[in-house]
């Protein structure tokens, strides 16, 4: 038995479970009704979740977050296009995006907003007929190249300022840890004031996607002498846009 195998026995015993948990079961602890009460509670109005905005703005200065809002993908776009423009690559060289492959991202327009400006927009998708492996190499290549990644939000948890990623195919991680620069796009309808909302509204999809990232900010780190160093492991800033309308 290898030790990954022996450090997950330990968990699962720890668990009083005898095997690791599937969709079926992952939630099988929660009390009778604690998931109908969750989502009947995050289930709110325009005026319920323009409150938890104000609460995610408060949540996300000690984060060193940038939260802000637009009315429509028109204007984030726009928006978008400037902070790209503005910005410098961390060690030099073409300026190139990297976005997830997802509707609310595309209708942001990038390609046609910066299609006069020296900034490359590549979206994390396989090409038609793409090996899988070629494919994944292609897109890390890009990522690595790229100074700014961009992504959508499954959903934004307004206490603690997290944005929750799942991911799946056009939604591959590398967008989001790699590039220096880290922009993530959430409706108004995908807040929630809780982590344990947000993990009712996972239960409530049915299936689990190969992981969730959490992120709460740029990458931090005060490891050497309790210095607080951002981007250490990660990019080193990060914007939130919220569209509002």
């Amino acid at each position: 038995m290898n030790n990954e195998q022996q450090f997950l026995d330990r968990i699962r015993k720890a668990l009083g479970r005898d095997q690791a948990p599937d969709e079926a079961t992952l939630f099988s602890s929660r009390p009778e009704g604690e998931l109908e009460e969750l989502l009947r509670r995050a289930d709110r109005d325009r005026a319920g979740r323009l409150e938890l905005l104000e609460e995610l703005r408060q949540s996300a200065v000690p984060l060193n977050l940038n939260v802000h809002t637009a009315e429509n993908l028109e204007e984030a776009g726009r928006r978008i296009a400037n902070l790209a423009l503005v910005s410098e690559t961390e060690w030099g060289g073409d300026k190139h995006i990297l976005m997830h492959d997802d509707p609310v991202l595309h209708g942001l327009k990038l390609p046609e907003l910066l299609a006069g400006d020296p900034v490359a927009v590549d979206v994390a998708a396989f090409e038609p007929g793409e090996d899988e492996l070629a494919g994944k190499q292609r897109l890390r290549g890009i990522a690595e190249r790229a100074y700014i990644g961009l992504t959508g939000a499954d959903w934004c948890a307004a206490d603690c300022a997290a944005i929750a990623l799942l991911t799946g195919p056009g939604h591959g991680r590398a967008v989001s840890l790699v590039p220096s620069i880290l922009i993530s796009v959430v409706t108004l309808d995908r807040m929630v004031a809780d982590l344990s909302e947000g993990y009712a509204q996972l239960e409530a999809r049915g299936e689990l996607p190969a992981s969730v990232s959490f992120i709460s900010g740029p990458s931090k780190t005060a490891d050497i002498e309790g210095q607080l160093v951002h981007g250490a492991h990660g990019p080193r800033e990060m914007h939130l846009f919220v569209i509002t309308g």
